[in-house]
Protein backbone atom coordinates (compact mmCIF):
# COMPACT_ATOMS: atom_id res chain seq x y z
CA UNK A 1 0.00 0.00 0.00
CA UNK A 2 1.20 3.58 -0.92
CA UNK A 3 1.32 5.91 1.28
CA UNK A 4 -0.70 9.48 0.57
CA UNK A 5 1.83 11.94 0.12
CA UNK A 6 1.56 15.04 2.53
CA UNK A 7 1.15 18.75 1.36
CA UNK A 8 -0.64 22.32 2.01
CA UNK A 9 -4.01 22.26 3.33
CA UNK A 10 -3.64 18.59 5.12
CA UNK A 11 -4.70 18.01 8.48
CA UNK A 12 -2.75 15.37 10.23
CA UNK A 13 -1.90 14.54 13.70
CA UNK A 14 1.40 13.31 15.33
CA UNK A 15 2.11 9.66 15.01
CA UNK A 16 1.90 7.74 18.46
CA UNK A 17 5.63 7.29 19.11
CA UNK A 18 6.60 10.50 18.16
CA UNK A 19 4.28 12.18 21.34
CA UNK A 20 5.43 13.94 23.69
CA UNK A 21 5.00 12.61 27.57
CA UNK A 22 1.23 13.25 28.92
CA UNK A 23 0.02 14.25 25.00
CA UNK A 24 -2.81 12.01 23.76
CA UNK A 25 -2.44 12.53 20.15
CA UNK A 26 -5.92 13.95 20.04
CA UNK A 27 -3.87 17.89 18.45
CA UNK A 28 -4.67 18.30 14.84
CA UNK A 29 -2.49 21.14 12.86
CA UNK A 30 -2.51 21.91 9.01
CA UNK A 31 0.39 21.89 6.88
CA UNK A 32 1.41 25.08 5.58
CA UNK A 33 3.94 24.71 4.05
CA UNK A 34 6.06 21.96 2.18
CA UNK A 35 9.80 22.91 3.55
CA UNK A 36 11.52 20.10 1.22
CA UNK A 37 14.35 17.44 2.74
CA UNK A 38 10.30 15.78 3.76
CA UNK A 39 9.63 18.17 6.22
CA UNK A 40 6.37 20.56 6.35
CA UNK A 41 5.55 23.43 8.45
CA UNK A 42 2.09 22.92 10.30
CA UNK A 43 0.22 25.04 12.87
CA UNK A 44 -1.68 23.88 15.98
CA UNK A 45 -5.62 24.11 15.28
CA UNK A 46 -7.92 24.58 17.95
CA UNK A 47 -5.64 26.00 20.70
CA UNK A 48 -7.98 29.20 21.92
CA UNK A 49 -4.76 31.25 21.64
CA UNK A 50 -4.19 34.25 19.60
CA UNK A 51 -1.14 33.03 17.69
CA UNK A 52 -1.20 29.29 17.40
CA UNK A 53 2.31 27.39 17.79
CA UNK A 54 4.17 26.70 14.38
CA UNK A 55 6.18 23.70 14.19
CA UNK A 56 8.51 21.92 11.18
CA UNK A 57 7.72 18.17 11.75
CA UNK A 58 9.43 15.34 9.14
CA UNK A 59 6.67 14.02 7.05
CA UNK A 60 7.27 10.50 8.79
CA UNK A 61 6.50 11.93 12.09
CA UNK A 62 2.66 12.64 11.03
CA UNK A 63 -0.58 10.73 9.53
CA UNK A 64 -2.89 12.07 7.31
CA UNK A 65 -6.16 13.22 8.92
CA UNK A 66 -7.89 15.54 5.88
CA UNK A 67 -7.64 18.16 3.68
CA UNK A 68 -9.14 21.50 3.89
CA UNK A 69 -10.06 24.26 1.40
CA UNK A 70 -7.19 27.19 0.98
CA UNK A 71 -9.82 29.74 2.63
CA UNK A 72 -9.16 28.25 6.01
CA UNK A 73 -5.13 28.30 5.80
CA UNK A 74 -4.20 30.96 3.61
CA UNK A 75 -2.31 33.87 5.30
CA UNK A 76 -3.85 37.58 4.98
CA UNK A 77 -2.37 40.50 4.74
Amino acid sequence: MTERKIKRGDIVTIKPEWLDPGEDGSMKYVVLEERGDDRILVQALGTGLPIAPMYVYDVAWVNYARSVPPEMYERKG
